[in-house]
């Protein structure tokens, strides 16, 4: 019997140290992590509002480390046994990290590159992620008549977005 438990231990190991994406495929991989706490409530809603400000180090090349948070936060509750419906999630985009909202076209034409940040906005866009750039970025960093990924939507400003949506009872994630 003891035999029989440590065989099927070390047999389960592999999986423990392989990322998953139960919700977001390729991106926001997540460990299995059968020691640890349930803190979430599977059937509890969840209001975030994640506030993005950095670039990549090579935002031309590299997609933004911040969408890869977002993932990743909604692969976590998905392993935590949180459906996608009961995660309202909203992304305020602003300063540095404003280029990351232009299609890729626009991106194109003013980089010289294919937006690094097209397919995981999509994605996301497509599992439910609201997205909103600051309309003052657009204008102070001259973006403003640049075509947009069709996920994207422009608030007045970051700041108005982001305490109208905790005014709405959403917690905010700040990513830097």
């Amino acid at each position: 019997m003891r035999f029989l438990l440590l065989f099927l231990l070390v047999a389960s190991l592999p999986a423990f140290s392989q990322r998953q994406f139960p919700e977001i495929d390729s991106y926001g991989g997540v460990y299995p992590i059968p020691e640890a706490e349930q803190l979430v409530d599977p059937n509890k809603k969840y209001k975030v509002v994640f506030d993005i400000t950095s670039a990549a180090k090579n935002q031309t090349t590299e997609m933004n480390p911040s969408f890869e948070s977002v993932a990743r936060f909604i692969n976590l509750h998905g392993l935590a046994g949180v459906k996608k419906e009961n995660l309202d999630i909203a992304v305020v985009i602003h300063f540095q990290a404003t280029p990351t909202i232009l299609s890729d076209e626009s991106f194109m034409m003013e980089y010289k590159e294919k937006n690094p940040n097209t397919e995981v906005i999509n994605k996301l866009g497509e599992n439910g992620v609201k997205f909103y750039v600051c309309g003052q970025s657009l204008r102070m960093r001259k973006l403003v008549d640049y075509k947009r990924n069709s996920n994207i939507r422009v608030a007045h400003g970051a700041l108005l977005a982001l305490s109208h949506f905790q005014s709405q009872g959403y917690s905010l994630m700040t990513l830097h």
